[in-house]
């Protein structure tokens, strides 16, 4: 699970890539009828893909895209991958990580410009009590670099926030009804050099 948002210049690959995932899913399922000690450590789901996809920023995204008076290509590429585990017997651990590199480029100059991105979480620990209480920590991690149109590095974002929540799961066999109690963050570090950068001011100066 995860509470942190992602900008569109981060991972607009990574959601131009999801319609991807049916045709190239893999999926391991534990034995039917397994009890759940018989499961331990065992991979319960798989999902893995890679993406490379293109467009003209101005045809996908219309008026929505920075107003520029220059044609902007995208291309970006990158994999997922989706993962469940069961652990100590009947818990089932979640993971998911992005990588992606996306490049922008004027199509009339050839000018260009480059980020490289990767996100994941992970839960690290998950309990539940006999009134169905689920108590969960897990971690967001997230790096990104951006470089400028000569390739030059112009900054970094890195670091990783821990989080805890508790959920009443109330009837096990609805996921629907399950009700957040309380959220909390643990933790929130590493280095921040980028921010809440401009987009458009970026394809301005480094494009234009």
């Amino acid at each position: 699970m995860s509470h942190r948002s992602i900008s569109r210049r981060g991972w607009c690959a990574a959601a131009a890539a999801t319609a991807l995932a049916a045709s190239t899913t893999v999926a391991a399922s534990a034995p039917a009828g397994a009890a759940p000690g018989e499961n331990q450590g065992n991979i319960v789901f798989r999902d893995h893909f890679t993406f490379n996809e293109s467009h003209i920023e101005q045809e996908e995204h219309g008026d929505d895209f920075c107003d520029v008076p220059f044609i902007v290509l995208w291309e970006g590429k990158g994999t997922v991958t989706d993962m469940t585990m069961v652990r100590r017997g009947d818990r089932y651990f979640g993971s998911f990580k992005v990588t992606s590199s996306n490049t922008y480029t004027n199509v009339e100059t050839g000018a260009s410009f480059h980020d490289l991105s990767s996100f994941s979480w992970k839960d690290q620990k998950i309990d539940i009590d006999d009134s169905g209480i689920l108590t969960a920590t897990w971690a967001d991690r997230l790096g990104w670099k951006l470089f400028d149109q000569d390739g030059k590095l112009v900054g970094v974002d890195a670091g990783m926030v821990r989080y805890t929540a508790t959920v009443d799961l109330n009837d096990l066999d609805n996921p629907d009804d399950d009700e957040e109690l309380s959220f909390e963050v643990l933790a929130d570090h590493g280095i921040r050099q980028l921010g809440e950068r401009d987009f458009c001011q970026d394809i301005v100066t480094f494009l234009g």
